[in-house]
């Protein structure tokens, strides 16, 4: 058993005092283990002169700030990483990152729901909104755009994110069963039911099976349990979305998903143009041919 021993002085090892010239001798900890003994020698004591004292506050002081400034640092590294493998994990296209607020370019049409979606943004960060988001409109009215600069909000404060189509989901589902691969359903049908924010976009594009759709509500039907938020944009209504996701037959599966969706989601209509085809048209405005 360890058995610490009181500090002590070496009398034989001291420096003088710059100030008063007082000796200041070596402090030491001694302690036995297991029947050998041990030292650890310290710094030197402080005098307790008035200049002397007077040097080592502001000594530390000095000290304390720059431990300060590094442990700041060091947050900021730590930050910087986290927000990379963030990034990494998000599944966002180059295209999806570069989308935000402040290169989006509302209009009369849509500066309201632009405005409401970016208060919206801010209360997901700090973590006071829980509902998700399904944004319905037509091709090219800025429905991608508006819920990746959600994303891309939540990411820059370093909140997990994950997007993508659910052809990308069970894309990568189904690439689970290879052999080769790392990871499996299970594992990433948690992520998908786990991260803090999931954007399935252009929901009702595909004809899902009956194993797509029933993937789809176990993932859809843990976050309404967890009231985890999920955005969604499509181009379809309520009804709609339920006969797009039923044409393989599984009608009861397809209402359960859409019904919880539109429970746990503010429904958000954006009525534009197609900024695509207003995009082209200007661009190719003065051309001839």
């Amino acid at each position: 058993m360890n058995q610490i021993l009181k500090p002590s002085i070496d009398k034989n090892d001291f420096i003088e005092c710059e100030y008063c010239k007082n000796k200041l001798y070596r402090k030491t900890i001694e302690w036995e283990l297991y029947g050998a003994k041990r030292a650890i020698e310290l710094d030197y004591e402080r005098c307790n002169c008035n200049d002397a004292q007077a040097y080592w506050n502001e000594y530390d002081l000095k000290k304390l700030k720059l431990l300060e400034e590094e442990k700041k640092l060091e947050l900021m590294q730590e930050f910087s990483k986290r927000v990379e493998r963030i990034i990494k994990n998000s599944k966002m296209s180059k295209r999806n990152l570069s989308y935000k607020f402040d290169n989006f370019e509302p209009n009369n049409s849509n500066r309201k729901v632009f405005n409401n979606l970016k208060n919206y943004s801010e209360k997901l960060v700090k973590g006071i909104e829980k509902k998700g988001l399904i944004l319905v409109g037509n091709n090219g009215v800025g429905k991608t755009h508006l819920a990746c600069s959600i994303a891309n909000k939540l990411i820059e404060n370093g909140t997990p994110v994950i997007y993508g189509t659910l052809i990308n989901l069970l894309a990568e589902l189904r690439n689970s069963y290879d052999t080769d691969n790392n990871i499996s359903e299970m594992e990433i049908i948690k992520l998908y039911e786990n991260v803090d924010l999931l954007i399935i976009d252009d929901l009702g594009k595909e004809k899902p099976s009956e194993w797509g759709l029933e993937k789809l509500f176990t993932i859809i039907n843990s976050r309404y349990e967890n009231n985890l938020p999920v955005i969604i944009t499509t181009n379809y209504n309520q009804n709609s979305l339920v006969e797009r996701l039923s044409l393989n037959g599984e009608i009861e599966t397809a209402k359960s998903i859409i019904s919880r969706l539109y429970e746990m989601c503010y429904l958000v209509k954006i009525d534009d143009i197609d900024h695509r085809i207003k995009k082209k048209e200007v661009s190719n405005c003065g051309n001839n041919d």
